[in-house]
């Protein structure tokens, strides 16, 4: 989807901040280990440092998994698990999704993984027929579809996909055309200004910045009729190389699809907050604030032809593109009228999720996402991330049959819906929540697997998992060299640094420095969001290489995945390999992974970018001083806490009680927890994580950290910022308290006591 993903606009915010906001990171000294298969030299696991979280006994258990674990994926089966996958449309209610449905389960539960489809209803958009007519100055039908390409015999039935908007209103509008940059409130208010009258006008608006969704609320407000979208090349064409069919970048007649929902809450619209199970209570479409003006998406050489016909005054230097013309604002002389009728109903969505038990710790669960549902063919959105994860399943559990049972519970979640509104996994989530609250590890989430190889690995995770990606990147080889994908990630990283991407970089982003270790964005995005802004659990996700052409096109398909992208596949199975390190890791580890010094950092560094901007407005932000306090001695306990953790494990944990064991996990995580807000937000009831706060649900204006505090700030209710301030410091101490408990525990376990915990029991 990427429709809550970090736009272009505040990735350029975000570069613009102060060089002193740059995360700057412990570097990892990762173990050397040896892997035959992949030309990085590894040392036999006696040798080799112990993996972080693992005894030495078994750290050296955990290598020789991941050795079978990275051997035994097969190209070959990702390559046919995605030519089946992408060989039929595939939307949401649709016969080409009950079909994958059938396709996944079938492969699950010949794995040997016991396997279920879950059903929830959701109020989903599908087009019936769309059309774009020039009526002024002359009269001429505008194409709505896609080229034909002699080599693509996927392009042979582009008439039947035409380019449509989720969400769109069947409608039908006439007006002159305004052209209006990204559609942000600021661009739109910036037209006003200039005396353009907006009322009753067809507003023609490039994609990226300002989320689609956005754009169309902003034109409603504004009174526009209708509104007509197009991915300028200046953001996504050949100014970054050869289009496709010879290269990876849009072509001129490619149309990007994109849902306009901006609702502030994923999921069934008509069932804010609870499960649409079937027979569940729903409201009335009319009752919801979906869009109310129809919307159409059209291709560069289509917006062209529109932008050629407009005068008016000249547009703002930054509103110029990459098309060989000279962009006027308008409005006219150019009128348009867009007719756009929808079958927008109740339909079904089918989840597929396989569970494999685990051996000592079933109790904790860690979930191995990606979704299924795809605009048109989606070879690269979802399906290269199925086809890879459909694999890494059957590696799995065949070395569950042989005894090689991972000790925490996997679940293997293929999503429903999540183009059009994060659908199944937040449907699933507002039905599990409590067990998921109790239970729940981590979310790793692999959207897609591979769009570009050649731009970098893009990973978006909890700041508790950023060290534990960079760990087991380390261990996957790059298919071109003889680095590591770790190295790579680095190289691409550095190389395209002050590129603005299409995901951003995150909020602390600083390009005018180069890295010394890979980039994570904070805060995850696509069907890892439900876990973290609902849950505030630590989730992730990540693909391959962000920027690329054939986002959502028709052009995104098999030939386009094998002639252009990643014709050996190797890719894919890089992306298997790192998914299934991450969540091994995470599913064996003798005591749970997770950096809770890095998140103190993150903290820190939200709340100094929080007090700039406050100070820029001469606002200040209550309770600071006590919150960086408490930050100081978060971080300070966490580090105490990863010291004596590292001794436990080094005395391989030989006189520790299983029980004693399983009762330290639980208190580790448990305590990632702690900044989940234990009441809703009183706006955004949906918005349940106190360190991020999702772009759909904050219409904040100085960025997504710490959004209940920040968005008081940025609406000027200074009483209702206190109040937040109060709720913030409270969490703080809960952590901090927290993390000494689990400290005290440890030593306990390392001096042979027991455990304070095990006091209370008795």
């Amino acid at each position: 989807m990427r429709a809550s993903k970090l736009t272009r606009e505040r990735a350029v915010a975000a570069q613009r901040r102060p060089a002193g906001v740059l995360l700057s990171l412990v570097t990892i000294i990762a173990a050397p280990l040896t892997l035959s298969l992949c030309g990085l030299e590894r040392l036999d696991a006696q040798e080799a440092s112990p993996l972080a979280g693992f005894s030495p006994s078994a750290s050296s258990r955990q290598v020789e998994i991941e050795q079978r674990l990275q051997s035994s994926i097969s190209i070959e089966r990702i390559r046919e698990h995605l030519k089946w996958l992408s060989s039929r449309p595939h939307l949401p209610g649709s016969e080409g999704t009950r079909l994958t449905v059938e396709y996944l389960q079938e492969q699950l539960e010949s794995f040997g993984i016991p396997t279920e489809t879950v059903r929830y209803d959701a109020y989903l958009p599908a087009p019936v027929s769309v059309s774009l007519e020039l009526v002024e100055p002359v009269l001429e039908s505008i194409s709505t579809t896609e080229d034909r390409i002699e080599e693509d015999p996927y392009t042979e039935v582009t008439d039947l996909h035409p380019g449509w908007s989720g969400y769109s209103p069947s409608g039908e509008a006439t007006g002159q055309v305004v052209y209006g940059h990204f559609g942000s409130e600021d661009d739109l208010q910036r037209l006003v200004d200039l005396g353009i009258e907006l009322e009753g006008k067809i507003l023609l608006l490039r994609n990226f910045s300002t989320g689609e969704g956005r754009k169309v609320a902003n034109a409603q407000r504004f009174g526009a009729a209708g509104v007509v979208l197009y991915t300028d090349p200046a953001e996504d064409g050949y100014p970054f190389g050869d289009v496709y069919p010879d290269g990876n970048w849009r072509p001129p007649s490619s149309i990007m699809r994109r849902s306009i929902n901006f609702l502030p809450f994923g999921g069934d619209p008509l069932s804010p907050g609870w499960a649409s199970k079937p027979g569940a209570r729903r409201l009335q479409p009319e009752d919801v604030p979906l869009p109310r003006i129809p919307v159409l998406p059209v291709s560069y050489r289509s917006a062209e032809r529109i932008l050629s016909l407009l005068q008016g005054p000249v547009a703002p230097d930054d509103w110029q593109g990459a098309l060989p013309l000279t962009y006027k604002i308008g409005p006219g002389p150019a009128k348009l009228r867009l007719r756009t009728e929808m079958d927008n109903r109740d339909r079904p969505m089918l989840n597929v999720l396989g569970r494999l038990e685990g051996a000592t710790q079933p109790d904790q669960w860690v979930l191995l996402g990606n979704h299924h549902d795809a605009w048109i063919y989606g070879a690269g959105d979802p399906s290269s991330g199925t086809a890879a994860l459909l694999e890494l399943a059957r590696v799995i559990a065949s070395m569950a049959q042989e005894g090689i049972r991972p000790d925490r519970t996997l679940i293997f979640a293929f999503w429903d819906a999540e183009e059009m509104l994060l659908g199944g996994s937040t449907e699933w989530v507002e039905d599990h929540e409590e067990e998921l609250l109790e239970k729940l590890v981590a979310c790793i989430n692999m959207d897609s697997a591979v769009f570009n190889p050649d731009r970098p690995l893009s990973v978006a995770a909890h700041p508790l998992l950023h060290e534990l990606f960079r760990d087991a990147s380390r261990q996957v080889p790059d298919p071109r060299t003889e680095k590591s994908t770790f190295d790579i990630w680095l190289d691409l990283q550095n190389r395209f640094r002050q590129v603005p991407g299409v995901d951003g970089w995150g909020e602390f982003f600083d390009p005018t420095r180069e890295l010394s270790e890979p980039r994570i964005f904070e805060s995850p995005y696509d069907d890892a969001a439900p876990f973290f802004y609902y849950l505030g659990l630590p989730a992730s996700d990540m693909y391959y290489g962000a920027d690329y052409g054939m986002y959502h096109s028709i052009y995104e398909n098999f030939h386009w995945m094998e002639t252009v992208v990643d014709p050996t596949f190797e890719y894919h199975g890089v992306m298997a390999q790192l998914q299934g390190l991450v969540a091994l890791r995470l599913a064996n580890a003798t005591l749970l992974q997770l950096d809770f010094a890095n998140e103190a950092h993150y903290w820190k560094l939200a709340y100094q970018d929080l007090h700039q901007v406050a100070e820029a407005r001469d606002q200040v932000v209550p309770l600071l001083q006590q919150a960086l306090q408490l930050l100081d001695s978060w971080e300070e306990e966490a580090e105490a806490l990863e010291l004596k953790m590292k001794l436990l494990l080094e005395d391989d944990l030989a006189s520790v009680p299983s029980a004693q064991l399983v009762d330290l996990n639980q208190q580790l995580n448990r305590a990632t927890r702690d900044f989940r807000r234990l009441e809703p937000h009183p706006e955004i009831p949906a918005q349940r994580n106190l360190f991020s706060g999702s772009s759909f649900d904050f219409e904040n204006v100085s960025g997504g950290t710490l959004p209940g505090l920040r968005f008081a700030l940025d609406r000027g209710d200074l009483a209702r910022a206190e109040s937040e301030a109060g709720l913030y410091v409270e969490a703080l101490r809960r952590r901090l308290e927290g993390l000494r408990r689990i400290r005290s525990t440890v030593r306990a376990l390392h001096s042979g006591e027991r455990p304070l915990s095990e006091e209370v029991k008795q």
